[in-house]
């Protein structure tokens, strides 16, 4: 069976911590960096949707040999490429 322990030891636990290692809570109105991550993560999240949606029409219109694939449809695949990758690059900032 272990001893108890009796209150702190004295010595150097008893220290300080120093001002920018303690843990502060900011008070007022949010930070206005959440504000533009929430943004930029819906922003992605409809990008991605965006080209999901364009890959997906591409693969059926591959996969039934009598359709055509529509001409546009390589330009929307690019520009929803791209609207994600402009999408992720907000989120590091």
């Amino acid at each position: 069976m272990r001893p108890r322990r009796r209150g702190a030891p004295s010595g150097s636990r008893s220290q300080t911590v120093p001002a920018r290692s303690r843990v502060t809570v900011r008070r007022g109105p949010p930070a206005p960096r959440l504000a533009t991550l929430a943004a930029a993560l819906r922003q992605s999240r409809d990008a991605l949707g965006t080209l999901q949606s364009e890959l997906d029409a591409l693969l059926s219109a591959l996969r039934n040999p009598g359709a055509g694939v529509d001409p546009a449809a390589a330009e929307r695949l690019r520009n929803a490429a791209r609207a994600a990758g402009l999408a992720f690059d907000g989120l590091t900032r």
